[in-house]
């Protein structure tokens, strides 16, 4: 027989596949220095690559750890719910891994992304196969071997190359589920091939994330906020925030305020964030479109284009004004430290002009707790952030996945480590009445319109009468 390395790792006890997860997180303690070393972005800090991407993960492994076998356990649903008249049953559902899982790695966060997915199906009792994004091979392979190092069997964790034709060769070859971090173009791109094999997909894609801004919000605080989103990895965040809804009376202020924020910190980065050319070349086009159809730049300028075309160009925080929801600075999926300041009359109108976005991954809401939270509930994102922004999405609870052309389904959190299942639904029956197999009363339409009647008439005398044809023809 020939051996299955997941198969046999999806039958060790739960617990064990648990401890060995949790123990990654000593690893990545230990071996910070050479993860550090390895990671390529070039638009963060060291202690921001540890508080964005080692300390986050370092929790995920924890958190599944701690949780996992709460999560992953079978559950058994009360016969109290159930369709008695079809005699005893019951019903518990189990949570199977999928098998062999794809994960295609962003490079933007090259660790935490991929990271959190990875321990999350190695928890569920998978194997993974990890196609890490141009750049990011070195610092991927150092964390497969810190999973190893920790009691991860090495034949379950395969890192390709970063070319698109590995991750292409690997649905070709046959995988289980695919689970995508990018952009919407490479989604609608994966999906293509897998549409072949209808191989199942968990998408994370674009994002062109919404701030909402109600009345009781503390504007210094927004203020903060926002300069710091645009600076968290130089604005490469999926989840930074691009459009602002503001009031006409609270724009003044908040406009001051954020810029005079940029200013305070720009002395400390004075050549800007360096980007790939063709980030570059979609953010001259958009603002430009933009200032055309009325917008006004506030902030920053946009770089010139040399003609030597360069691999990376310098971009500082870029603050918009006069922004309408029609434009497409406020449709589009921009990588770069953007954000639009847009002016309307209340959140009602804030909240429908932002669902004419086609981008719905996260959003933040300031204001009081209660008004916030309120207005949270109205917003179509997969994570809404209340007075604060990016950060508590790291949190390892916190689950995320967004809609429309933000993709679908869930990644990281409890809903994650599920979504590196399948459930399957085992019934039992109880006893030896078993009233299908009576065909004078299965094949009955009286008997059959009888007991519809009485399980879900609203009429009491409706019931009555159910009860008695059921007597008399039972």
């Amino acid at each position: 027989m020939t051996k299955n390395p997941q198969h046999d790792w999806a039958q060790r006890p739960t617990r064990d596949r648990l401890r060995a997860v949790g123990r990654i997180a000593a690893q990545i303690a230990m071996h910070r220095t050479e993860l550090l070393a390895l990671s390529p972005r070039i638009n963060a800090t060291p202690a921001e690559i540890i508080s964005s991407e080692l300390l986050p993960l370092a929790d995920a492994c924890r958190y599944a750890a701690n949780v996992g076998r709460r999560a992953l356990a079978p559950t058994m649903h009360s016969m109290l719910r159930g369709a008695w008249w079809m005699g005893r049953i019951g019903v518990r559902v189990t949570r199977e891994p999928w098998g062999v899982v794809l994960i295609l790695a962003p490079s933007n966060y090259p660790l935490l992304l991929p990271g959190v997915q990875i321990i999350q199906a190695l928890a569920a009792g998978n194997a993974v196969i990890v196609k890490p994004a141009g750049g990011c091979e070195a610092v991927m392979h150092r964390f497969a071997e810190c999973a190893i190092a920790a009691g991860i069997p090495a034949e379950l964790l395969q890192v390709l190359d970063s070319s698109i034709a590995a991750g292409q060769q690997a649905i070709e070859a046959g995988v289980d589920k695919v689970f995508l971090t990018g952009s919407a173009n490479t989604g609608r791109t994966v999906l293509a091939q897998l549409s072949k094999s209808l191989t199942p997909a968990t998408l994370e894609l674009g994002g062109c994330d919404s701030v909402f801004v109600t009345e009781s919000a503390d504007l210094n605080r927004v203020a903060r906020c926002l300069a710091y989103a645009l600076q968290l990895n130089g604005g490469a965040t999926c989840i930074a925030p691009r459009r602002v809804f503001v009031t006409p009376a609270q724009l003044e202020p908040l406009s001051s305020l954020l810029i005079e924020e940029l200013r305070s910190v720009q002395p400390t980065r004075p050549v800007g964030f360096q980007f790939p050319l063709a980030v570059v070349k979609q953010l001259n086009a958009t603002v430009q479109q933009a200032l055309r159809e009325g917008a006004q730049l506030a902030h920053g300028e946009l770089p010139d284009l040399p003609s030597n075309n360069p691999s990376h160009l310098s971009i500082r925080p870029l603050v918009l004004r006069g922004v309408k929801p029609q434009m497409n600075i406020v449709r589009d999926d921009i990588f770069a430290p953007i954000v639009s300041l847009l002016t309307v009359p209340n959140m009602s109108s804030a909240i429908e002009a932002d669902r004419d976005c086609p981008y719905h991954l996260g959003a933040s809401v300031f204001g009081s707790r209660v008004t916030a939270e309120r207005w949270g509930q109205q917003i179509r994102a997969g994570c809404v952030v209340i007075n604060d922004v990016v950060v508590p999405s790291a949190d390892p609870r916190v689950s995320f996945g967004g809609c429309a052309d933000s993709g679908w389904g869930s990644t990281r959190g409890w809903e994650g480590l599920l979504e590196m299942t399948r459930p399957k639904s085992i019934c039992t029956r109880w006893g030896n009445w078993l009233p299908h197999l009576n065909r004078a009363n299965a094949e009955n339409t009286a008997v059959m319109s009888a007991l519809l009647t009485l399980r879900h008439s609203p009429n009491w005398r409706n019931k009555f009468a159910s009860i008695k044809t059921l007597i008399t023809r039972g």
